[in-house]
């Protein structure tokens, strides 16, 4: 193994926030939230699969990452799966960067990604790069790699895709984990444990001590990260199924609103043409 150390975490946060990286929006003074792949709402996003055109930023974080994901090489990964379509290049990355700190033979490391739906035609693959490949072999181990977790939804569904196609996976690994309760719960409901090289909490702490982004926009994204359920409820935002099972275990009575019902309370319309559907509290 090549001898590589972490760089300390002030350089990663830097390189993060100095792309241009991280968007914090003021929801409070109207301003829209952000959108999230699960149909929930927050105030701050973060770019990282945007770093694809600044590569050696996404190179640097990409290594950096190779140095936590390299000890589990062989005991907890064979090979490495990149999620369509944010992590597809920074996995692909990371399986040359571990083959390097691990002083690997370039292509001992096999690589898949998964579709983002099945192909129509051809062999009708929703995973790429095992048809037909010696180097993967059923009962192997993957690693599912993403460029960053929020509340974990694509990487535990691309954990069952590879269980389901014969394939062993107990470990993933992103640059960013947003590292919030309902993310957390739902990685351990379905026996994934997640590495991230930096989670969203360490990257405000330390823009905060830096003077990297402004404190009202790091205090509003803290307090979603607390509680994602009760920030949007807070703020009368309806909220898919899952959060809405969350609130309910907290004590909210919840009811499930039809299309046009959430549609004219603000859901993103998109989310609703996806199958998306919507709860806010009985009696609002």
């Amino acid at each position: 193994m090549v001898t590589a150390t972490l760089a300390p975490l002030e350089e990663i946060a830097s390189r993060i926030v100095g792309s241009y990286a991280v968007s914090i929006r003021d929801v409070d003074s109207g301003k829209e939230p952000f959108v999230y792949s699960t149909g929930n709402r927050g105030p701050g996003y973060v770019m990282i699969k945007g770093l694809v055109g600044q590569r050696k930023v996404l190179k640097f974080l990409t290594g950096q990452l190779a140095i936590k994901v390299a000890p589990l090489f062989g005991e907890h990964f064979d090979f490495i799966e990149g999620n369509a379509t944010g992590g597809m290049v920074p996995a692909w990355q990371l399986t040359d960067d571990v083959e390097r700190v691990l002083g690997l033979e370039e292509g001992t490391i096999p690589y898949n990604y998964l579709r983002g739906s099945r192909k129509e035609g051809g062999h009708g693959e929703l995973i790429t790069g095992n048809g037909n490949n010696p180097l993967v072999r059923p009962g192997m181990k993957a690693l599912v790699v993403e460029e960053l977790v929020n509340y974990a939804g694509t990487t535990t569904n691309a954990a069952e895709e590879f269980r389901s196609a014969g394939y062993l996976v107990t470990h993933a690994a992103c640059i960013l984990s947003y590292d919030h309760p309902q993310s957390n719960d739902r990685l351990r409901e379905r026996g994934v444990t997640l590495l991230s090289l930096m989670t969203l909490p360490t990257l405000l702490d330390v823009s905060e001590a830096q003077g990297l982004l402004p404190k009202g926009g790091i205090d509003s994204y803290r307090a979603f990260l607390a509680d994602p359920v009760g920030w949007q409820l807070g703020r009368n935002l309806v909220i898919p199924t899952d959060s809405a099972k969350k609130a309910m275990e907290k004590g909210w009575v919840m009811r499930e609103l039809t299309s046009e019902e959430a549609l004219a309370r603000g859901a993103p319309a998109g989310k609703l043409k996806e199958g998306v559907v919507y709860w806010a509290p009985d009696g609002k």
